[in-house]
């Protein structure tokens, strides 16, 4: 009776200790947890938002001679261009970029992250910001142009364009597509220090958030598309009717979806002319023979549905338009010219109005659909 007693204690003992460790563990998983979502948060920037122009207050910040990086991260939290000095002296021991501070005076903002602000203080020079615009439908090699223009170069502008993206904006482009169409048009503004990765990836951060606040995906699901498609068909639209006015992208859009449920060729003319563009970039553009040498999928006046990749990059409108486009029950459409010799888009329900609307308005200028 005893020794059952004794047994019966020790085995009570036992899943008493068994509970403190558990509950330990648990403690430890937690504050390993907390920590590490607190040096997250602590190295990114004070303001989330970008600023620009005259928007982004610079703080002058000077690194002397001597100065120990415990002393850096403390003037950078005292003057609150960082969240946290202990973050901070965490991430260049991580980085292992201790050794690598440089004296200097810099011009920081409250938009830097950490990384950011030891990039600069690695190359030793001031947080300098430059200005880079990509514009609605232009391409893939426009943006290498200007990319090279603002001092990037080739090789890191080929390598950049070469990377695999892990980004929710890509999750629907096949992995044999380019990133043609997902370099949003707009003007941005970077730190002299930004790579080119970071500069496209910005770009899909600003094409993501218009389709995340139009709920764009659910959009073109209900019209039969993925995120991808849907890009691909504002593209085309961009390139059709890019300079027209939103409400006739919403038209031309329309047509294409017209086209589209019947199973027929899109007739764009402008996505044979990309794919020739592609072959042959230094091509004699008044020969049109390229209309009829391309081939599936990329000769829409031949090949039915959508081409393999977007043509250029679509502007907000055109995204848009493709996820409301009118409802009007036009086949067809050309772009002519008014009385007064003004650009305008004519449509047509039936292949005699579309021949009258070509005779009547086209001039040199008709591009048949």
């Amino acid at each position: 009776m005893e020794r059952n007693n004794i047994n019966h204690k020790k085995h009570k003992g036992l899943r008493i200790f068994g509970f403190v460790m558990l509950f330990v563990l648990v403690l430890v998983i937690a504050a390993a947890v907390t920590v590490t979502l607190w040096y997250k948060n602590s190295i990114t920037a004070i303001e989330p938002e970008k600023c620009a122009g005259e928007d982004c207050e610079t703080i002058s910040f000077e690194v002397k001679e001597g100065d120990a990086t415990a002393m850096v991260a403390a003037r950078l939290e005292e003057q609150r261009i960082i969240k946290s000095a202990l973050a901070f002296r965490i991430y260049v021991i991580l980085e292992a970029k201790d050794s690598t501070i440089k004296t200097g005076v810099y011009d920081f903002s409250k938009d830097m992250s950490v990384e950011e602000i030891v990039k600069s203080l690695n190359v030793g020079v001031v947080a300098k910001t430059f200005q880079i615009t990509f514009l609605p439908g232009a391409t893939i090699q426009d943006a290498k142009v200007r990319l090279a223009e603002v001092g990037y170069s080739s090789a890191d502008i080929e390598a950049a364009f070469k990377k695999k993206y892990d980004h929710v904006l890509l999750k629907d482009k096949p992995d044999s597509a380019s990133l043609e169409g997902y370099i949003y048009a707009d003007t941005y503004e970077f730190y002299a220090t930004a790579t080119v990765e970071e500069v496209l990836e910005r770009t899909f951060d600003e094409m993501y958030r218009v389709v995340n606040d139009n709920k764009l995906v659910a959009k073109y699901k209900a019209k039969g598309l993925n995120l991808h498609q849907g890009i691909t068909l504002a593209s085309i639209v961009q390139s059709e009717a890019g300079i027209m006015s939103e409400a006739d992208q919403r038209m031309v859009a329309q047509v294409f979806y017209a086209r589209l449920n019947r199973k027929s060729t899109l007739g764009s003319d402008a996505i044979i002319a990309y794919r020739a563009n592609q072959l042959n970039p230094n091509r004699d553009k008044t020969d049109l023979s390229y209309l009829e040498t391309i081939g599936c999928p990329w000769n829409s006046r031949k090949c039915a549905g959508l081409p393999p990749t977007p043509i250029s990059n679509p502007g907000k409108p055109a995204l848009l338009a493709v996820a409301e486009p009118s409802k009007t029950d036009y086949y067809y459409f050309i772009s002519g010219y008014d009385k007064n010799g003004k650009l305008k888009m004519y449509y047509a329900r039936t292949e005699a109005e579309h021949q009258a609307n070509i005779d009547q308005y086209c001039g040199n200028l008709c591009e048949k659909l």
